[in-house]
């Protein structure tokens, strides 16, 4: 009679992909590109809840960790962690398989839009007024994807301190690469115990922020001066 299998060996035990064809993995990513309305984070939170949580191709903690490196990456987030789930199920050509059928549907759809936009009337028509209810169902399937992520990320005080922060710099619109570096090098020092070393990085990150903000407003008006035809070329090359 074989013993019982304790929780702490089910916990451990390492998540992989089920067997399948390279039809079947095809066909498995062209659904969800098909379902992949309301963007990244919606889109993420479908690829959690079917390949993580319910069918386990991968644990919940490696997942954590790709889409971190996904997002600090240039380029989709939610494609990129198809590619990967397809590498891991299938090999290279898997990977291949499992982004095209998660972006063909989009694809498609962007082309067929973009003709019908030139062809049918949009604004003040019950056409136009469909769209937008359907903007409001996607906002609430996007917040609900931040809900589900969030359970699963923000595990203590300080990752959720880091979330408020970031929320707010990117309400005041800070550029993301001077956000996600720091808040990933502070939580590296918090987890190590150097407070002081995480204050200091958010000191020099609050300091980075304000003087690109400083830089920008000029830059801006320059912008703004050679699009209205009145800067030289002397005052271009020495902005440059």
């Amino acid at each position: 009679m074989n013993a019982p299998t304790s929780p702490q060996t089910a916990a451990t035990t390492e998540a992989v992909p089920p067997a399948m064809s390279y039809l079947q993995l095809f066909a498995r990513f062209l659904k969800f590109g098909l379902l992949a309305w309301g963007g990244p984070v919606a889109q993420i939170g479908m690829l959690r809840r079917e390949l993580v949580d319910e069918e386990r191709w991968i644990s919940s903690r490696r997942f954590n960790k790709l889409l971190a490196v996904m997002q600090v990456l240039p380029g989709p987030e939610a494609h990129e962690i198809c590619v990967h789930l397809g590498i891991r199920a299938k090999g290279r050509l898997g990977g291949v398989l499992a982004g095209l059928g998660f972006m063909l549907p989009g694809f498609l759809l962007m082309f067929a839009l973009s003709w019908l936009y030139f062809q049918i009337e949009f604004v003040g028509t019950s056409l136009g007024a469909a769209f937008l209810g359907i903007q409001a169902a996607v906002i609430a399937l996007i917040v609900r994807a931040v809900h589900r992520i969030g359970e699963h990320i923000l595990l203590d005080r300080w990752l959720w301190a880091i979330a408020i922060v970031c929320a707010l710099a990117a309400m005041a619109r800070v550029d993301f690469w001077i956000t996600l570096p720091a808040s990933g090098l502070v939580y590296a020092l918090l987890v190590l115990k150097h407070r002081a070393l995480a204050l200091l990085v958010t000191l020099g990150a609050v300091a980075l922020a304000a003087a690109v903000a400083w830089w920008d407003a000029p830059a801006a008006k320059l912008v703004e001066t050679v699009v209205q035809g009145q800067a030289s070329v002397l005052l271009i090359f020495a902005s440059a």
